[in-house]
């Protein structure tokens, strides 16, 4: 049970955003390529293509496991939701493809970059996961568009995005304003932050809603507004070698009176960790 779309899922977001930050050759290919200036214009011009089709395809593939720890905030369900998964992607300068969804920088400069993103959202519960969940009109993953603007600010990077349901599960829309702050010490790499997420009424009904026909005497009706949900946001890395690094996340969301009011919600803090083996090449 997540009430993270899966590219903030604990784990795996954070693993491509700050993927093999001390690995020398993930840095040479990162940085910016410059274009010999005694070429003839022909040949500029064939050298400035290349090296931008390489800032798409010339990357790292990343080979792994996660696994990850959800409080889950439903009434009368288990305290926990224990995950797993293989991790597999593909990073470059401009792009980003794993199974937490897709990231294509399309605009960069020194104003910041902005990129367009494609995310799956997983579904929030299962019938069977609390007696007071049974009966519930279904939900089913979600998969969803949008936009992200990135900046560096100060000693950290800001972060701002917007998505939206392009598949009809939910209809909803959610965006998200966060600061993180990274550091590094040897072999370990910290990143600290946090920001907050705003959901419209639909993507709140997608987690909370009680349709009227769905009402009894221990649930009762219930359909969310907008509303605002707080998060907090931590995690280190250690380099084991040149190509493999373990991650650990950690975070926190708060969750507003829009989803406590709601008679299957009993918990208002929703707590995750994440731990995660990668290799890449």
């Amino acid at each position: 049970m997540r009430l993270h779309h899966l590219s903030y899922c604990v784990l795996p977001i954070s693993m491509a955003a700050v993927t093999f930050p001390v690995v020398a050759k993930a840095d040479d290919a990162a940085a910016p390529r410059t274009v010999n200036t005694t070429m003839s214009a022909n040949d500029d011009n064939s050298a400035q293509t290349t090296s931008y089709r390489d800032q798409w395809l010339q990357g790292h593939f990343q080979l792994g496991a996660v696994g990850t720890v959800d409080t889950s905030p439903y009434r009368g369900a288990d305290n926990a939701d224990f995950g797993g998964l293989p991790w597999l992607a593909f990073d470059s300068e401009r792009l980003h493809v794993g199974i937490d969804g897709i990231r294509a920088k399309i605009v960069q400069g020194n104003w910041g970059s902005v990129s367009i993103l494609g995310n799956v959202r997983m579904k929030p519960f299962d019938d069977d996961d609390s007696r007071y969940l049974r009966g519930l009109h279904e939900r089913d993953w979600a998969f969803e568009t949008g936009v992200a603007y990135d900046r560096q600010f100060g000693p950290g990077e800001a972060h701002i995005e917007f998505l939206h349901d392009v598949s009809g599960e939910h209809e909803g829309k959610q965006a998200d304003a966060t600061y993180k702050v990274p550091f590094q010490s040897g072999r370990f790499h910290y990143e600290v932050g946090g920001g907050v997420m705003w959901r419209d009424s639909d993507l709140n009904n997608y987690y909370v809603e009680v349709r009227p026909n769905e009402a009894r005497a221990d649930r009762a009706a219930y359909s969310a507004d907008s509303a605002f949900l707080p998060h907090l946001d931590a995690s280190v890395a250690y380099q084991l070698t040149a190509q493999m690094m373990v991650r650990a996340n950690a975070s926190a969301t708060f969750l507003p009176d829009e989803y406590t009011d709601s008679s299957i919600i009993e918990d208002d803090v929703i707590y995750g960790v994440g731990l995660g083996l990668v290799y890449q090449f």
